[in-house]
């Protein structure tokens, strides 16, 4: 597998490190692994030959926790083989600019299918996947199709990707060869995914961001994709990506607890730890309260002294049909659910004031300050 650096003159690049391509006439501040290469002024990710697997990555990783927009154009020609395969991915992920995942219905950011031998995907990735072939043995609902797929720590990574979202047909033909453009906005925790010129989305979904990226919610940024049997030019033509900073009462958990990133339970769009963690420092506590749990933290505090909560962040799902505070918040939010203490019979304990608490998903993180 090779990586190659492209280091030509730089036509982006705002002081925030946002990406801009117009085209890829000049594309230094990218690596290119394995099939990816320019082809005039395109990122060819995969040329239509059979059985590839490539990827192209921002080298400056990207803030991510609080938000951003990306917008790309891209063009599927020439498919062959099985109609035309397997699909590209725009991913976010910590792995570093030299990753790549398997081929065929890996889409260049998965594990691979035991045809090809297990090779190894991309862990701590979110990929926003443009399937483009029907996979019966992975129950895929079509071969035009969208979804949000995720991989965590390298051991528990499996074939196929766990699906957090898909739309089961879309209302353009990825492969009709024309020049489509997608547009990806996430506004914690809501990611969205836009087509061409639709006003509403063609997928959205609550998803986590926490176990992509670093301590400073940032990550690297790219686009993958991969052949088998089935082939066709998988082309990115343009490219811009912005990191917003987005004033909400929610916030993208970026966790010291080094946990998080291994024991969240699973099928579940949102992180949620298996059990909470209670932390003693200095004069108080380091908390990791899970979102599904009513009253599941508590501390000692016998003679009933004061408590102060001091800088909380997370978020809880409730509802993922609904839109803003009433599905989701942060612990200062409403709706879903608000971080909460209570003391009684020598303790003080914490909760989601939410519903449905066996439902919810995701963690509000804090430190407690005992007076």
């Amino acid at each position: 597998m090779k990586a190659a650096w492209i280091a030509l003159s730089l036509v982006t690049a705002a002081a925030n490190g946002d990406v801009r391509f117009d085209n890829f006439s000049s594309v230094q501040g990218l690596r290119t692994v394995g099939s990816a290469s320019v082809k005039e002024t395109t990122m060819r990710l995969t040329s239509a030959s059979t059985s590839l697997s490539g990827a192209v990555w921002a080298v400056e990783k990207q803030t991510i926790g609080s938000g951003f927009d990306t917008t790309f154009r891209f063009r599927l020609t020439e498919q062959g083989g099985l109609d035309g395969a397997d699909g590209f991915a725009f991913v976010v992920q910590n792995s570093g600019p030299n990753a790549i995942g398997g081929r065929g219905s890996a889409g260049g950011f998965a594990v691979a299918d035991p045809s090809f031998r297990h090779e190894k995907g991309i862990p701590w990735s979110l990929a926003v996947f443009f399937d483009t072939f029907r996979n019966e043995d992975e129950n895929d609902p079509s071969s035009n199709y969208i979804a949000f797929r995720a991989h965590g720590r390298p051991n528990k990574m499996r074939w196929p990707a766990q699906r957090l979202a898909f739309t089961p047909e879309l209302p353009v033909d990825l492969k009709d060869g024309r020049i489509h453009t997608a547009h990806i906005r996430f506004r914690p925790p809501m990611l969205s995914v836009f087509l061409d010129d639709s006003p509403k989305p063609v997928l959205e979904a609550a998803v986590d961001f926490s176990i992509v990226t670093d301590r400073q919610g940032a990550a690297w940024v790219g686009f993958t994709a991969s052949t088998g049997a089935g082939f066709e030019n998988h082309d990115i033509l343009s490219w811009a990506f912005t990191s917003e900073n987005v004033a909400t009462s929610m916030s993208v958990v970026s966790s010291e607890i080094s946990f998080l990133m291994s024991e969240c339970l699973p099928d579940r769009n949102l992180c949620t730890p298996e059990r909470a963690v209670v932390e003693p420092r200095d004069a108080g506590y380091h908390i990791v309260l899970p979102g599904n749990l009513e009253w599941g933290a508590s501390i000692p505090n016998a003679a009933g002294r004061a408590v102060t909560i001091e800088n909380e962040h997370g978020i809880v799902c409730q509802d993922f049909k609904a839109r803003g505070s009433e599905g989701c918040s942060g612990p200062a939010g409403n709706g879903a659910g608000a971080l909460i203490m209570s003391t009684h019979d020598g303790r003080t304990w914490f909760s989601v004031n939410g519903h449905s608490f066996k439902n919810n998903e995701g963690f509000f993180e804090f430190d407690v300050d005992v007076k």
